[in-house]
């Protein structure tokens, strides 16, 4: 649909509303700004723990699955928080059986207690990734909009008006998610059309090699 200039007018009018970042990958930056700044997870370390090593692991998992907003960045440092405690539980134990006279009682309840975390992490680990399905989709519906009207712009010559629709998305990460959907739907084009006889040529090539 074309857009109006009075459309524009009122979305420059909602713009000087804005609280902050509305897109989901623009709360996932705000979100995670804790994490550049330092430690702010609820792991408590003790005294003789590594913060260096919690911050691996927190980067590590940040890595994993890139929280797109708040509410996942806050599970993701629920699962952090419960794989600490999971690792402290193991060195605890390994503690204990390398005494001279283990103490049985206390390794149960470690054992009791790290099979509580495990459970806790499994099941912030199901909600995490169901609420990543969500997000995703909400992500690319997001995205699709954005590029249309990145595209109207481009049509009429003028500057990006992506911020006055609530988008944080730049051109960059528009062009790479344009480009990634359209060779998925070229590879896909060439897999309909030339399927069969790129499978069978694969497979000569493979039992020529296997020879």
């Amino acid at each position: 649909m074309t857009l109006t200039e009075a459309k524009v007018e009122a979305n420059q009018t909602n713009a000087q509303l804005s609280t902050g970042p509305r897109t989901e990958a623009g709360k996932a930056t705000s979100s995670r700004n804790a994490l550049r700044h330092g430690l702010t997870a609820a792991t408590k370390l003790l005294p003789t723990e590594d913060p260096a090593e919690l911050q691996v692991l927190t980067e590590a998992m940040f890595n994993d699955f890139k929280p797109l907003n708040a509410t996942e960045t806050a599970l993701l440092f629920d699962l952090v928080d419960f794989e600490w405690r999971l690792r402290r539980a193991a060195a605890y134990e390994a503690k204990i059986l390398s005494a001279d006279a283990p103490d049985f009682k206390a390794l149960n309840n470690m054992s009791l207690h790290a099979a509580r975390i495990k459970r806790q992490f499994s099941a912030t680990l199901k909600e995490l990734q169901n609420l990543q399905r969500v997000s995703r989709g909400q992500r690319e519906e997001q995205l699709a909009e954005a590029e249309a009207i990145s595209k109207a712009d481009r049509i009429r010559n003028r500057p990006s008006t992506l911020h006055l629709y609530g988008f944080d998305f730049t051109l960059d990460e528009l062009k790479q998610w344009s480009w990634h959907k359209d060779n998925i739907a070229y590879s896909n084009l060439i897999i309909e059309e030339e399927g069969e006889e790129g499978d069978d040529e694969y497979a000569n090539i493979h039992d020529l090699q296997a020879a």
